[in-house]
């Protein structure tokens, strides 16, 4: 995904993405088209994606949980083709963050790691 391409709105906003692609209608009419079957195969492996996590977490066979955790991450991969080309159709755009501002959330969620029961040598 090039997540360096950048559009700028009708109000001056710049963003993360691509101008709409001639192949999706500038107005959404009854038709189906190729966007509304990329969001709802997307929409239909985000379920599944949550359906095999609630699976691999339950599992008790280690043969079944390699098995669920191998189709989850073919299928989280089939999910990340279907996102990065509705973003290359211009269907999906992103807010432009600073330096500092992945800094401070990378910090959060960094921070976050106190929190587990284990220390962090014994998660890998």
């Amino acid at each position: 995904m090039d997540t360096q391409s950048t559009i700028t709105t009708k109000t001056g906003a710049v963003k993360i993405g691509k101008e709409v692609t001639a192949q999706l209608p500038k107005k959404k009419d009854a038709t189906v088209n190729d966007r509304d079957r990329l969001n709802d195969i997307l929409l239909h492996e985000k379920h599944m994606l949550t359906g095999y996590n609630t699976g691999i977490n339950e599992v008790l066979d280690t043969a079944l949980f390699n098995l669920l955790q191998e189709n989850r991450q073919q299928l989280q991969q089939i999910h990340q083709q279907m996102l990065e080309a509705l973003f290359d159709m211009g269907e999906y755009t992103a807010d432009i963050a600073l330096p500092n501002q992945v800094a401070d959330a990378y910090d959060v969620f960094n921070g976050y790691k106190t929190q587990f029961p284990y220390p962090e040598e014994q998660l890998h």
